[in-house]
């Protein structure tokens, strides 16, 4: 049975974080352009949605005044 255990040491896994920290540090520039991107599709979001709210106004009143 002893043969199936494993050790690892603080050393290891200090040194696995270390080796993880160093790869995620272009992270804040990826983070920064998605947060750009969720902005702008946001803001797409919205500016359609305002869009569409109008249109419907028109139309409604188009086809009411057709419709009389």
């Amino acid at each position: 049975m002893a043969e199936d255990t494993a050790v690892i040491t603080l050393r290891e896994v200090y040194d696995l974080l270390l080796e993880h920290k160093t790869e995620m540090i272009p992270t804040p520039t990826q983070l920064r352009d998605h947060e750009d991107r969720i902005r702008d599709l946001e803001r797409k979001v919205w500016s359609y949605s305002g869009l569409s709210a109008i249109a419907a106004v028109v139309l409604s009143q188009v086809v009411t005044a057709l419709l009389k």
